[in-house]
């Protein structure tokens, strides 16, 4: 990173002797051409604090926002690198602005009454290691390295291990009071048959709560193992294109006994053919939860929709999924999307939940470079939308036959 900073002085420092101003014209050629060859987002800011330079990803992770530095931290070290020289380097933690989110969800709208502003959508943590130096007199060169990826990993491994050990303990305290129970039944043999018969029920109970607690176990380890497969951001393929009609017709056939169970009708479309890259398997399960949601918390004898198509500038495939529910209050809807968080509108269908549907839901989205938003009003129902990048290009047998609905 020194080595790095000296070129940039040299580079700088040559051009201001040449009588160039040091502003954003000296940044031109070769100094341009070396700040693109680094991996990490780079921010250039002037002697004003105007930022004359800036990688994509610096907006996206919420350093710069209207081509000014947003984070009070790097600006507060930005002029202790220009008062004093020297490098700063230092930990920090941001969050993905949401209006990266808003905006494709904005296109969504179907009619003039949407509010966009009430949608809540997911803002992802970002932690960076930030390292800043001055290359003359006036220009100080931000470089942020994003190491989410590898804290996410950690962070979820650890939750991981953490979880599936509290949810081992009811199953393995329910094994010991079964084992107990069996090994009693061995002395109880010529005994009174009223007082044999009632201590088989107590056997039949508590093999009943190892049925039950193991089935719970079971859905715990398949929710936590599917939000770490869901960390690793996903990078577009020719062998990972993904027919959207398809991902939505397998899953509304795999929830219909559900949904006939409930007796809420599951209706889809997609009219236009929608092509993104990704995996499948977490593309399914993250509707897959949707819609289970939607159906859960809906009454009998209504509605359940998902509804497929392209946003108005053609970069992403929307993915609503839209019930006439019990709905979500306002203060439940900035965080359904945590991990275990369980909100208050719970019923006996739903309570046997770990609150973990949501957060996949999130990460999957993420994963593949969209987002997902909610909106939603008590007693009128909740708008989940799902955002993908569509794929560039024409894709090979895909014609867009679907329609169901």
């Amino acid at each position: 990173m020194r080595r790095f900073m000296d070129r940039l002085r040299s580079l700088v420092g040559n051009r201001s002797r040449d009588g160039e101003q040091a502003d954003g014209e000296a940044l031109e050629g070769s100094t341009q051409a070396l700040l693109a060859l680094i991996p990490a987002a780079t921010v250039v800011v002037d002697g004003d604090d105007e930022v004359v330079r800036s990688s994509p990803d610096a907006y996206r992770l919420g350093i710069v926002s209207n081509d000014e530095i947003s984070n009070p931290r790097i600006i507060e070290a930005i002029a202790q690198v220009r008062r004093s020289g020297g490098r700063r380097s230092f930990n920090l933690i941001t969050r993905t602005p949401t209006e990266f989110a808003l905006d494709a969800a904005a296109e969504s709208r179907e009619s003039d009454d949407w509010e966009i502003s009430q949608a809540q959508a997911v803002s992802r943590r970002n932690w960076l290691k930030v390292t800043l130096g001055r290359i003359d007199q006036s220009l100080v060169v931000v470089l942020i390295d994003d190491v989410s990826d590898s804290v996410r990993f950690v962070r979820t491994r650890d939750a991981f291990m953490t979880n599936v050990s509290e949810q081992m303990l009811k199953p393995v305290q329910a094994l010991e009071e079964l084992a107990a129970q069996l090994k009693t039944t061995s002395h109880l043999e010529g005994d009174d048959p009223e007082l044999l018969r009632s201590h088989l029920r107590s056997v039949s109970k508590d093999a009943s709560s190892v049925q039950r607690y193991s089935a719970y176990l079971g859905h715990v380890l398949k929710d936590l193992l599917l939000l770490i497969r869901a960390q690793e951001r996903i990078k577009p393929s020719r062998e990972n294109v993904l027919d959207v009609a398809e991902q939505i017709r397998v899953v509304v056939r795999d929830e219909q006994d559900r949904a006939d169970q409930a007796h809420v009708t599951l209706r889809w479309r997609c009219d236009q053919p929608l092509t993104i890259h990704g995996d499948g398997q977490q593309i399914r399960v993250a509707l897959a939860k949707l819609v289970e949601n939607a159906v859960s918390y809906s009454s009998s004898g209504s509605t359940v929709s998902l509804v497929a198509q392209p946003s108005k500038d053609g970069r992403y495939g929307i993915i609503r999924v839209v019930d006439h529910g019990r709905g979500i209050s306002k203060a439940d809807q900035g965080r359904i999307f945590e991990r275990f968080y369980r909100a208050d509108n719970q019923n006996e269908e739903t309570a046997v939940g770990i609150g973990l549907g949501l957060a996949i839901v999130k990460h999957v989205a993420l994963t593949h470079h969209g987002s997902v938003t909610v909106w939603s009003a008590p007693g009128e129902g909740s708008t989940f939308t799902l955002m993908l990048p569509l794929a560039q290009g024409p894709v090979a047998g895909q014609d867009g036959d679907n329609p169901n609905d």
